[in-house]
């Protein structure tokens, strides 16, 4: 065999074996052993001449300088001086500094030669570069200095990287006992790595070992596993269950490595001072790095050093353990223990290629809303402010539920049956990247605005969505905006309450806001049932303020906000004067001031007429033809919510109905304030519903596939006089039916639908009715009387009374089976159009629509006088109906005054000034119908400050 040929230089960790065609080149290091303190040093030592000729290939200048130009390339962070430097950073700094006045300054000396000063000033400098990341530098530091002061150096000064042989001695890491020395020195390695070409030599010995005791890092940096030596037959989620049981197993006396770890996920990636400020982990600021490190090393996270601030996530295999060897205290469970349990409890479906049913004599899984409405007690063992979490299978099913339904700059209403929370205190919070929901109880208006305001500047919204990476240490992420500096956009323009000249930092901000925060809710707490008017006004408007200031910086950094409210007795609410005033005067109050334009807050805009208030906004200028944008949309569910439509309307109109003097006097130009009041039950809001869950899971429905799913929809949740459905269990059916099918069919869709409650599901029919119908949906085959009987709980009399109502229904068939009758659903009448759904009335929702007719109210008599004469011959107020028209969402916006005349964008915003009456054909239904008489009201409303 001919002599080896030098590989390609490239960064990482490479295997020499006679297999392989590296070399042995570079920087060589012997007897490498598990003890870091052993040989890094030594590494350090070879490595320094190589450092100091690469940095004066790079620059001529004074060694001061010419480390401050390095360290800004690359150690963004070392410049920041509102925050401490870590352990990692101070000791990165020290080396540059130091490695750079060895290149410059005494490179080309003779030692010897040096003066006592300068020969102990060049022994420090040496100490200090071949002692970074070992423990025993100038401030102790661990790895993490070693990859921000050498590695990032080379990574930085070299395009063809170093390369680093390393010899492992064998017999001290066979004989290691203590496996955390041994993690420590991979670590060091995987470290070195990123920016070096590391070539290490093991005898074939020394690899068994390592890819056994170390199975991860093995797989990840050598290609070696312990596969080779293990059965085939072993199964491969066994094998990757007990790799991730490896990683972990020695973590039970390490419970803050736990913590962050059960903190962690694979699909977002968090900062070490994220991390740091997050109150869930209880981490000291010096302690994360070395946290994440080890984490790193066991192959449970990856660190991405690239940027200014280090950030961690979640590996497959850190995925894997948290899920499998994590309780939700993070304690450690083993594997097998989880799959013990698994075993213990039936699997809930006949076929696993089916969708659940409900078994009779097992206990039903809980639904969504029972899940939601098990609080728990907040004084003993759960928190006021808790997680949206689903199960497990599917994580997300609870966030896309609520966020599906909701209307983006809108207050929607859904009629829905809502079970009362156990502790009507609890509020929840759910995010993702780019949004974020609160789900709570109404209380009544002052309890549910300080359980709002709790949970949007909750520690755990802190800690996970407000975050200082998110906002920026000094806020200097909150906007693109660069007229003014950041403080002032924020005070001036945002109208953030609480925060001062001496508050422009992240950390103190989050002191003050905290503080504020639980000063006034202990305040709710007192105050809720007093009769003290004076002291309840002013906690009203420090709660507007402070809800008010969050929405605005959760708009800020571009989180969409939603919050649903749940009513679960809305007809005792309805039926009490006082409540309903209550709920229609909190909609008209709070959500106006939930309002921007571009940075400037839309209340301080149109509706507040104190003039030190009006002193301290920032100039601005308004475009023709625009609107204001909510900051945070509304929901409303319960059970007949969509009745007080009228109620809740009128009331904003009211609130709404004088804007600042100037504005109604045409002196001053504004933005218009739109807020629809949307029927989320009706055909169009339904179709919107499965337009998004389309969507969002690429689902390829075409036109006339979406059309027959609303009518599915519609025929399968509401009752069978009205043409509604409750969007909530749309959502879960069709969640369900993708769970099997990427595309489901309606008939998919109406199966899994089947396995809703049965008070959810057909509510047209009888409850026995529905049980048979649901039965037969989810049975493979044919299903004679007896297994009917059986299956669907009920009893033999109740079948021979509602056997007839089921065999009626579209999809029901008789066969013979061995001389017997049996019953099943066939598929392809999922959606044969129902007669009842012909000739229905529309419903008034709230909706834009494109061409209305208009009416015009104004607060301007004359021009009312002009527009009624113009239009004498006309009855605006009698619906016409037309023919090829179907089920229409009509809309109610209410608007503020403006002196733009009205634009034509893709929101389709009707005219300003204007009332619609709106008879508007829709394209996927052709039934006919006539349209309720819909008014765009001038809203104007002096209101309380924020």
């Amino acid at each position: 065999m001919g002599p080896r040929q030098p590989a390609t230089r490239e960064r990482g960790i490479r295997l020499v074996s006679h297999e392989t065609t590296l070399s042995t080149e570079g920087i060589v290091c012997t007897e490498i052993s598990p003890r870091v303190t052993e040989w890094v040093p030594d590494l350090l030592d070879k490595l320094k001449p190589h450092t100091e000729r690469a940095i004066c290939d790079s620059t001529t200048t004074d060694p001061w300088r010419a480390s401050t130009q390095l360290l800004t390339e690359t150690l963004p962070e070392w410049q920041n001086t509102d925050e401490p430097w870590t352990d990692d950073i101070a000791e990165a700094v020290a080396y540059t500094r130091a490695i750079t006045a060895l290149a410059l300054t005494y490179r080309d000396t003779d030692v010897d030669t040096l003066s006592t000063y300068h020969h102990q000033r060049y022994d420090g400098l040496t100490d200090t570069v071949t002692t970074i990341g070992t423990g025993r530098g100038p401030v102790n530091a661990d790895l993490g200095a070693l990859a921000k002061g050498p590695v990032a150096l080379h990574r930085e000064l070299e395009d063809q990287p170093e390369v680093l042989t390393l010899l492992l001695d064998g017999d001290t890491w066979t004989s290691l006992t203590d496996r955390r020395t041994g993690v420590r020195a991979l670590a060091a390695i995987a470290v070195l790595a990123d920016g070096f070409d590391v070539r290490l030599v093991a005898s074939p010995t020394v690899q068994r070992h390592l890819s056994k005791r170390y199975p991860h890092w093995t797989e990840c940096h050598l290609d070696l596993t312990a596969s080779r030596d293990r059965s085939p037959h072993t199964d491969h989620s066994t094998q990757t269950a007990e790799a991730a049981w490896e990683a972990i197993r020695d973590l039970d006396t390490e419970p803050g490595k736990r913590r962050l770890l059960g903190h962690l996920n694979a699909d977002d990636t968090r900062s070490y001072r994220d991390l740091t400020h997050d109150h869930t982990i209880d981490i000291a600021d010096g302690t994360v790095s070395r946290y994440v490190l080890d984490l790193e090393t066991r192959g449970l996270v990856t660190i991405d050093r690239r940027g200014q601030h280090n950030t961690v996530q979640l590996t497959d295999l850190g995925q894997l353990a948290v899920k499998q060897c994590l309780d939700d205290t993070n304690a450690l469970v083993h594997p097998d223990q989880r799959r013990l349990d698994g075993r213990l409890t039936g699997t809930p479906q006949e076929s696993t290629s089916t969708v659940s049913p409900r078994r009779v004599g097992s206990p039903p899984e809980p639904t969504i809303d029972e899940r939601v409405a098990t609080t728990g007690d907040p004084d003993r063992e759960t928190d006021y402010v808790q997680w949206l979490t689903g199960p497990e299978t599917s994580p997300d099913q609870f966030h896309e539920r609520f966020s599906t339904v909701a209307h983006d700059d809108a207050i929607t209403l859904v009629d829905d049956q809502p079970q009362s929370f156990e502790d009507g205190r609890v509020t929840y919070l759910s995010h993702t990247d780019t949004e974020t929901l609160v789900v709570l109880q109404w209380g009544g208006p002052l309890a549910t605005l300080g359980r709002l305001a709790g949970a949007l500047l909750s520690d755990k919204a802190l800690s996970t969505i407000l975050t200082p990476t998110r906002l920026g240490h000094n806020f200097e992420t909150i906007d693109d905006h660069r007229d003014h500096d950041t403080a002032r956009i924020l005070r001036r323009g945002h109208q953030v309450g609480w925060y001062s000249e001496t508050e422009t930092t992240y950390q103190a901000w989050r002191d003050r806001i905290t503080t504020v925060r639980d000063r006034l809710l202990a305040q709710v707490a007192t105050l809720t049932g007093s009769d003290d008017t004076a002291a309840r006004s002013d906690l009203f408007a420090d709660l507007h303020g402070l809800i008010a200031s969050a929405t605005q910086l959760y708009h800020a950094v571009g989180i969409d906000l939603t919050t649903t409210i749940r009513i679960p007795d809305t007809d005792a609410l309805a039926r009490n004067t006082t409540q309903l005033h209550d709920l229609c005067e909190f909609l008209g109050k709070t959500v106006p001031k939930q309002s921007v334009y571009g940075v400037h807050s839309g209340y301080r805009m149109l509706f507040e007429d104190r003039p030190a208030k009006l002193c301290r906004r920032l100039p601005y200028e308004v475009e023709s033809n625009t609107t204001l944008d909510l900051t945070m949309s509304w929901v409303l569910a319960g059970p007949t919510i969509t009745a007080l439509h009228d109620d809740i309307t009128t009331a904003l109109s009211t609130e709404l109905s004088e804007v600042r003097k100037a504005i109604a006097e045409g002196t001053e130009a504004a933005p218009t304030l739109e807020i629809p009041v949307v029927d989320a039950t009706t055909y169009p809001a339904i179709r919107r519903v499965i337009d998004e869950i389309a969507m969002t899971h690429d689902v390829q429905w075409t036109s006339h596939e979406r059309q027959r799913l609303v009518r599915l929809c519609l025929r399968s949740f509401g009752p069978a006089d009205t043409p509604r459905a409750c969007p909530y269990d749309v959502v879960e059916s069709l969640r369900q039916a993708l769970n099997e099918s990427h595309c489901p069919t309606p008939a998919d869709v109406e199966r899994a639908a089947a396995t809703l409650p049965a008070t959810r599901f057909r509510p047209d029919l009888t409850p026995t009715a529905t049980k048979l119908y649901a039965t037969l949906l989810q049975a493979d085959q044919p299903l004679g009387r007896s297994e009917l009987i059986d299956r669907a709980g009920i009893s033999a009399s109740s079948y021979d009374r509602r056997l007839s109502d089921v065999r009626e229904l579209p999809r029901v068939h008789a066969v013979q089976v061995d001389g017997h009758r049996r019953w099943i659903t066939d598929h392809e009448s999922a959606t044969r159009p129902p007669a009842d759904m012909t000739k229905t009335p529309t419903p008034l929702l709230a909706h834009r629509q494109t061409n209305p007719s208009h009416r015009v109210v104004s607060s301007h008599p004359d021009v009312w006088t002009r527009q009624r004469t113009a239009h004498a011959d006309t009855d605006l107020f009698t619906p016409i109906a037309t023919q090829n028209t179907m089920i229409r969402d009509t809309t109610l916006p209410v608007k503020t005054h403006r002196r733009q005349p009205p634009r034509d964008d893709h929101r389709d915003v009707p005219p300003a000034h204007h009332l619609i009456d709106s008879r508007m054909p829709d394209p996927h239904h052709h039934e006919t119908l006539a349209s309720s008489v819909t008014p765009t009201l001038h809203t104007n409303q002096k209101g309380e400050t924020q």
